[in-house]
């Protein structure tokens, strides 16, 4: 006996249950884009953190140079643009022997450049110009005071000296290196400022508003400008001579 063949079921189902509506869709999309944007953001974060710390590293390296060449040279601070002699060179070459693999003698050696890219430029301040190349000579400059000579020099504290490390009264709050925003300046004239705000021309603001300084004892700081030099609320980390003053 011929069994009857079962009923053909119809392949038309019901979608309800089975698809995301339109709405769901959009809701998808829009969790997927705020993941996106928060792990952008904390990349963006975790990279920023580290351009900070390698800033911090960068100038906590040069002040911990310019300190062992200081001992090594009868206590003399290395020279700048503003000071230097044959027998004693520009800190930027002076340093290279501590910052570097091995001394430099000159910007001319092929080896400057990747000096001057990895020792002198902040990680913060990167490569500017056409091409990638360096539009300034150096991220950092080193404190005038510290290079004025009484015999020729015009500044307050005359004919007091800080030429050598063992004459800077207070090392712990006097600056050695600051974030430089001179394009061709190796050094501050800090001398010529009278009043707040004058600073500001050669400073160079990095982390928010703050500068990176290295002071004379070797620790790092990054402050307001104004927590540095305010003149007339007695604060004054540059010159030595004033630098013991305390804010009243």
């Amino acid at each position: 006996m011929l069994r009857p063949y079962p009923p053909i079921q119809s392949r038309t189902r019901s979608h309800t249950g089975a698809a995301f509506s339109l709405v769901e869709v959009m809701v998808g999309l829009v969790i997927l884009a705020l993941l996106g944007a928060l792990t952008a953001s904390a990349v963006n974060s975790a990279q920023e953190s580290a351009r900070l710390s390698k800033s911090t590293a960068t100038i906590r390296q040069l002040g911990t140079a310019a300190l062992v060449y200081a001992t090594d040279n009868k206590g003399r601070w290395p020279r700048s643009n503003h000071s230097f002699t044959r027998s004693e060179r520009q800190w930027w070459l002076a340093l290279s022997g501590y910052l570097w693999k091995e001394p430099l003698s000159s910007r001319g050696d092929p080896r400057y450049i990747q000096y001057e890219a990895r020792m002198l430029r902040d990680p913060l301040n990167p490569a500017e110009g056409s091409g990638g190349s360096l539009s300034n000579r150096y991220s950092y400059g080193i404190n005038g005071y510290l290079q004025l000579d009484p015999a020729i020099d015009d500044y307050e504290g005359r004919p007091a000296h800080w030429g050598s490390a063992q004459f800077v009264p207070h090392p712990e709050r006097t600056v050695l290196f600051a974030a430089n925003r001179q394009q061709t300046s190796d050094h501050f004239m800090a001398h010529f400022w009278s009043k707040r705000g004058d600073d500001l021309t050669d400073l160079d603001p990095r982390n928010d508003d703050k500068v990176a300084y290295v002071y004379c004892d070797g620790h790092v700081a990054w402050q307001l400008p104004a927590k540095a030099f305010a003149p007339e609320a007695g604060v004054d980390h540059w010159n030595p001579s004033r630098a013991g003053i305390m804010r009243p």
